[in-house]
């Protein structure tokens, strides 16, 4: 296929880096690279991140696009991957995007707008979620009519830049921010083992910093459908971990949904008014 010749921004402008990590989800992020294709802005380069799987390239793409593995013992290092990708980005703006996520065209120039009109936020942008798996083939304007708002965070009424004083809200499926931001907040914490409360933790750092959090509405996202388990009980281990950590550092629990589900389950012996968890019994998991 031949890409449009997309805009890629030269000059005394910012360098756009997009950050990607990712486990066997290879057809999930060529989506998410067709989808930069045919940004209206496209990124100086996307950085993808391999966690605990060769470091293979998917196509051809008008913008540098470089391949990383990460090793590691924990099956989703999420924290370590995101700051390794990090480290490997030569741009000052610096997008966080979810393999599952496709960019909206408008995607990359929205982030760039909210980076330069609030330079010391982080910007979030909108996310729409897919209702079941898309064709090979698809458009935009197909993703757009397969797609609903996440329904706790539909921002499409929002003005843009808009305030937001919840740092729960946060989410690392897809925001912005500049390096210098994202160095101030000392990045993801590498205290958390795997999947669970390492983008809370990011929040909450950040809130301490009275680093503000805006939403950006017209930076969207279609999120891929896959199968999914609520709560992901194939990560219990790490999701009890991690509580425990995010706890003696914040004195709150995170994931208290999740939990309950595991205590109400009979896994857990745990309140969300304690400072105590305790497995009781470890869930029986089925084989897909």
């Amino acid at each position: 296929m031949v890409w449009k010749q997309c805009f890629i921004s030269v000059g005394f402008v910012d360098k756009i880096s997009v950050l990607t990590i990712t486990r066997d989800r290879t057809s999930h992020l060529t989506n998410l690279l067709k989808g930069l294709a045919q940004s209206n802005l496209c990124p100086d380069e996307c950085i993808i991140v391999h966690m605990n799987e060769p470091a293979q390239s998917v196509g051809q793409w008008p913008f540098s696009c470089h391949h990383y593995a990460y090793q590691s013992s924990a099956s989703l290092p999420l924290a370590q991957a995101r700051n390794f990708a990090a480290k490997q980005a030569t741009g000052e703006i610096l997008i966080f995007l979810d393999v599952d996520c496709i960019p909206a065209p408008d995607m990359i120039a929205a982030y760039q707008q909210g980076c330069n009109q609030a330079p010391a936020s982080i910007i979030m942008g909108a996310v729409r979620y897919l209702q079941a798996a898309i064709s090979a083939d698809w458009t935009v304007p197909s993703l757009v009519q397969q797609s609903q708002p996440n329904a706790n965070r539909n921002i499409s009424n929002l003005p843009t830049l808009a305030l937001e004083s919840n740092y729960g809200l946060f989410w690392s499926l897809s925001f912005a921010l500049r390096r210098s931001v994202f160095v101030k907040i000392g990045g993801f914490s590498e205290c958390y083992s795997g999947y669970g409360a390492e983008d809370t933790d990011f929040a909450w750092k950040a809130r301490k910093q009275n680093i503000p959090l805006r939403w950006m509405p017209d930076a969207v996202a279609f999120h891929q459908y896959h199968s999914s388990s609520v709560p992901p009980w194939q990560h219990f281990a790490d999701i009890v971990g991690n509580a425990r950590t995010f706890y003696e550092r914040w004195g709150e629990w995170p994931m208290a949904g999740w939990l309950s589900t595991f205590t109400q389950a009979g896994c857990l012996k745990w309140t969300v008014e304690g400072d105590s968890i305790e497995i009781i019994r470890w869930p029986i998991l089925q084989s897909a």
